[in-house]
């Protein structure tokens, strides 16, 4: 069985706002392995983000906070360390590929130097080597061209290549754990399947677990091996990824599937309209009492509505979990 390497356990993390601190991540709690990914789904603003943000612990001070909950990375509770501690942890226990490689990225420094300052502050590197390494990485990435790329400012790279850096970046001190904040978003199609094929096949090279976040499912189907689909900051299923995208247990799990397009020989695709779900995600300071998918779910009963509070995160089949008192009945197979 695979050692699992993170924990997170009941994290919550707030946000303060003109209405008092919102809850923006509320009881969430999963495990990651090594040599597995977890993919965590879910729409804009479901606190897919703000999760990963406080695994790394960079949620802006004084604006929000983690208000509870465990993080433990093996035999150490993350939410427990100094602030230095966390630093010397950061970027080489655990480490993370953001969404936008440009936003991340520093403009007026070459990838050589941005990549050098990664190595020199987190392995034991001999400043003759230090460009060897780098160039190594690159490489590693399936960069071509290093030594190009190397002199290269972000602004000279192309997208694709961009995101390369990034992991290359991520993965210069081999961490424990590796975070992926949707990193194919701004990708065409092409390239995004080669960065899913470079992070499956470093993830195998390195024995490292990756979180991936994505609102993509397709993309969940091909690099994932179990799923947590969150909704207004809790995880409403979590199951593996076969066992989701077969039979999916909760109603809002249900709809996204079932939104995915699909062609079909008996359908004209001009005029096949895609299911919906309807309404939007409810703000985080008006959470209906109860369920809190209740005015968008089409299997909602009175109990849903606060007479049993918050639906637990309960076993609806082997490994399978859904916060749902309803959940969607099992598919008949022959």
């Amino acid at each position: 069985m695979a050692k699992r390497i993170l924990s997170v356990k009941n994290l919550v993390t707030q946000f303060h706002t003109s209405q008092g601190w919102l809850t923006a991540v509320d009881g969430v709690s999963f495990d990651v392995y090594r040599g597995k990914t977890l993919g965590i789904v879910g729409e804009s603003g479901s606190g897919k983000s703000v999760t990963a943000l406080s695994i790394m612990r960079l949620i802006p001070r004084g604006s929000s906070h983690i208000a509870g909950g465990e993080i433990w990375l093996e035999d150490t509770n993350l939410l427990a360390l100094p602030n230095r501690d966390m630093r010397a942890i950061r970027g080489k226990r655990i480490a993370m590929i953001f969404q936008e490689p440009m936003t991340s990225l520093n403009p007026v420094l070459t990838v050589g130097y941005q990549l050098a300052e990664i190595l020199t502050l987190h392995q034991t590197v001999h400043p003759q080597d230090v460009s060897e390494q780098c160039l190594e990485l690159l490489q590693w990435v399936g960069i071509p061209g290093p030594q190009k790329c190397i002199r290269s400012y972000p602004h000279q790279l192309s997208g694709g290549m961009q995101q390369r850096v990034m992991i290359a970046m991520a993965l210069a001190a081999q961490p424990t754990i590796l975070i992926a904040d949707e990193p194919t978003t701004a990708l065409d199609v092409t390239i995004q399947a080669q960065i899913l094929d470079l992070l499956m096949r470093l993830q195998e090279e390195m024995h490292m677990g990756i979180i991936f976040i994505t609102h993509d499912l397709g993309v969940i189907s091909q690099i994932c091996h179990e799923v947590a689909v969150m909704y207004a900051g809790r995880i409403v299923e979590q199951a593996p990824v076969q066992a989701l995208l077969n039979q999916p247990k909760h109603p809002y799990t249900y709809g996204l599937i079932n939104s995915i397009p699909t062609l079909s020989p008996t359908q004209d695709p001009h005029t096949q309209r895609l299911p919906t779900i309807k309404g939007t995600v409810p703000t985080l300071g008006k959470l209906p009492p109860g369920c809190s998918f209740q005015d968008r779910c089409h299997r909602v009963q009175t109990d849903c509505k606060g007479e049993q509070g918050v639906p637990p995160l309960a076993e609806q089949a082997d490994g399978q979990y859904a916060a749902c008192f309803h959940p969607v009945p099992s598919k008949k197979t022959a």
